[in-house]
């Protein structure tokens, strides 16, 4: 199987990050296959593959230990988050005041991803709202922490091409 056949969940393709990981051609049928489905059972996945069922759940459980696999987690077909409010807020905080400010806003359910930039907005957060009232709520109470001194909210008004994680 092909590392272009591989796919991770916030990035259409990987490849190039697969192929400096410690893992030899087997490991790869594993990866492609819980790629693909990720509640694919060990027997399932032995019998594709033609090993057996403890080889399989050897190899998952060495490479989570090992850091390689992280989890399982569950892939929405968002249509409907259409409906939502996605944003990136960008944030400038005073050096001293980022991990407060970081600890607090991740904290926020609706953050699904938070960055350190090397701008003068050096934290970019990646949000979606049910509404822009849920918005303006957000702004109003967590864009007040101290140590922001700025921000810029962007609000995604279309997309060129869909995250596969949101739907947006």
């Amino acid at each position: 199987m092909e590392n272009d056949e591989i796919q991770c969940w916030r990035k259409e393709s990987c490849a190039g990050l697969l192929d400096t990981l410690p893992v030899d051609d087997l490991d790869m049928k594993v990866i492609n296959l819980l790629s693909k489905n990720a509640r694919m059972s060990n027997v399932d996945i032995a019998s594709e593959i033609g090993v057996s069922e403890g080889t399989v759940r050897r190899r998952i459980n060495e490479m989570a230990k090992k850091g390689i696999i992280e989890g399982f987690i569950l892939l929405l077909d968002c249509k409907e988050a259409q409906k939502c409010v996605k944003v990136f807020v960008s944030l400038e905080v005073d050096d001293i005041h980022i991990q407060n400010v970081v600890e607090q806003i991740k904290s926020h359910d609706q953050i699904i991803a938070m960055y350190r930039t090397n701008s003068r907005f050096n934290v970019l957060c990646e949000a979606m709202f049910r509404s822009v009232i849920e918005l303006q709520d957000f702004i109003d109470k967590y864009l007040m922490i101290d140590g922001i001194t700025d921000s810029d909210v962007k609000m995604v008004i279309g997309s060129y091409k869909k995250c596969l994680w949101t739907g947006i």
